[in-house]
């Protein structure tokens, strides 16, 4: 009877070793699993974190260069700015930038002295 009382224990013991190890690996799996979930959502991150930079910087390069753009165009329109005295002895025609008013050459005038 003793023997079988061991026996049971030990088997019992047995069963319990088996129930924990088996508990154990579930949870390693499960960890491993989470492990694997997390470093896929890292790696969008990652990826979407380099495609808004990459906008971002696209988006300051253009503002750049509606900067630029606008101050060109205002340096052009300063430098084509016609002269009210200017457009009366043209007829009123504006002049075109880069390229020589019509009309025969003006010679700077020479102090008479």
């Amino acid at each position: 009877m003793r023997l079988c009382v061991r026996l049971a224990v030990l088997a019992g013991l047995l069963v319990a070793v088996a129930i924990g190890l088996i508990a154990l690996r579930t949870d390693v799996h499960q960890s491993g699993n989470r492990l694997h979930a997390l470093f896929r959502e890292k790696r969008d991150l990652e990826r979407q974190c380099c495609r808004l930079e990459l906008e971002v910087a696209r988006l300051r390069s253009q503002d750049r260069m509606h900067d630029h753009a606008a101050s060109l165009r205002r340096a052009v329109d300063d430098t084509t700015e016609p002269n009210p005295s200017a457009l009366e002895a043209s007829g009123g025609a504006r002049p075109v930038p880069g390229r020589a008013p019509a009309g025969p050459p003006r010679r700077p005038a020479v102090p008479r002295g």
